[in-house]
């Protein structure tokens, strides 16, 4: 009788870890081809107002990118926030009229936030008054649900492109900045000769 064996990956090692550290917290570890996305949802309501409805969906996805032989990750942000309101404009006059508006951001890179929310209103599934939507938030706590265990497991952290790329903006527009100053300096020298 043979005794079989089963391998893991550093990769499934570390993705495992990090789905131990979530337990008990609102974040969710969903795997992709090159590593894994750690997520949390927010806020997902919908709820009637004085004058209308709202809705909110707030998700917060830190986006983690695996080099396995390099043993080697980047974690990207993915910060996507939908907000709606319809309502009857007060000011319409004797005939109400119907007003909606919508703002969709998103953002993606490295994202230092804190942030809480706490909205009452009327849940629109139970016609109740309810609080609809009531959190805090702090990024920092998603890095270290991901950066804790890959230490623990010899993984190193790089910077994601993202990153990368708002880097070399930044040198690159402080480098024409700089030269601009420059130039500007010399042609204000050469005026007072």
């Amino acid at each position: 009788m043979t005794a079989m064996t089963t391998s893991t990956s550093g990769a499934d090692d570390l993705r495992a870890a990090v789905a131990e550290q979530t337990a008990g917290t609102p974040y969710s570890v969903v795997p992709t081809p090159d590593g894994f996305d750690l997520r949390i949802d927010l806020a997902d309501a919908r709820w009637y107002g004085l004058l209308g409805t709202a809705g909110r969906r707030k998700v917060v996805q830190h986006r983690v990118r695996l080099d396995e032989s390099a043993r080697r990750y980047s974690i990207t942000d993915d910060h996507y926030d939908v907000h709606w309101t319809a309502a009857a404009d007060p000011a319409a006059g004797q005939v109400p009229r119907l007003v909606a508006s919508a703002e969709v951001t998103r953002f993606q890179g490295r994202v230092r936030e804190v942030s809480f929310e706490r909205t009452l209103g009327v849940d629109a599934q139970t016609a109740r008054p309810a609080v609809v939507v009531d959190y805090v938030f702090d990024s920092a706590q998603g890095h270290r649900l991901v950066r804790e265990p890959a230490q623990r497991l010899g993984w190193r952290e790089r910077m994601g492109d993202a990153q990368r790329m708002g880097m070399v903006a930044g040198i690159a527009g402080g480098g024409v900045a700089a030269l601009v100053g420059v130039t500007i300096a010399v042609v204000a020298a050469l005026r007072l000769l």
